[in-house]
């Protein structure tokens, strides 16, 4: 869907990591996936991270230089995953209801 583009090429970044954060319907997941991914990222010589929604599911790509520098920004796409989540519930999720486990 949307990625976030460094200076340093994603080859050059040693350190990966992928979730996959489910959803109850594709809308959804590309709802988060487009409000991710205009966030800029401060350091993009350190780090680079893509948004992708595949099907229900939300793929976020993350490489970096160090696992400090992913962990930090994995904290932070959480925190704002978070939000959506908030959001996507009271706006367009099933009434009294927040994600079911399947």
């Amino acid at each position: 869907m949307a990625g976030v583009s460094s200076q340093q090429s994603v080859e050059e970044l040693p350190y990966k990591l992928t979730l996959k954060v489910p959803f109850e319907t594709a809308r959804q997941a590309l709802i988060a996936s487009q409000t991710l991914s205009p966030d800029p990222i401060l350091k993009g010589n350190e780090l680079d991270v893509t948004y992708d929604a595949e099907d229900t599911t939300l793929l976020l790509k993350f490489s970096g230089i160090s696992d400090r520098v992913i962990r930090v920004a994995i904290s932070n796409v959480i925190d704002n995953l978070k939000t959506i989540v908030e959001c996507i519930d009271e706006f367009d999720g099933k009434k009294d209801v927040l994600f079911e486990e399947e």
